[in-house]
């Protein structure tokens, strides 16, 4: 099986999303952060995925560790509780992480897809 990363970014250009950055993070809420771009409907929208951190990890972390969900929005969040309040959340529970990334991409699309109007629809 893939890294959750690799599954991700997978299934995201599956769907029309492409990672056109990743940004390191200094806080202690977030691993990293992925700005995304759409290479279908609504050419070049862009949306940021956050890896949050477990709130409750006290100990040292290495890079890429203890990310208990990811959430997406329409700009780097300013604090934790701005990136909880995004668009869509994927909780990253074992057992469960296939179906809710499915879930997820979904969220992103349909996001994706509101923000159509009927003047840019077809380009």
């Amino acid at each position: 099986m893939l890294p959750y990363k690799d599954q991700l970014q997978h299934i995201l250009a599956d769907h029309g999303w492409e990672v056109v950055e990743v940004i390191g993070s200094d806080q202690w809420w977030a691993d990293e952060f992925w700005r995304i771009e759409s290479r279908r409907n609504l050419w070049g929208y862009e949306l940021v995925l956050t890896f949050l951190v477990h709130p409750l990890w006290d100990a040292p972390r290495k890079k890429g560790h203890a990310v208990w969900s990811i959430t997406a929005g329409e700009s780097i969040p300013s604090d934790r509780l701005a990136a909880e309040r995004g668009i869509t959340e994927l909780c990253m529970v074992k057992g469960r992480f296939d179906e809710n990334l499915i879930a997820f991409v979904a969220s992103l699309d349909a996001f994706r897809n509101d923000r159509e109007t009927p003047t840019n629809r077809g380009s």
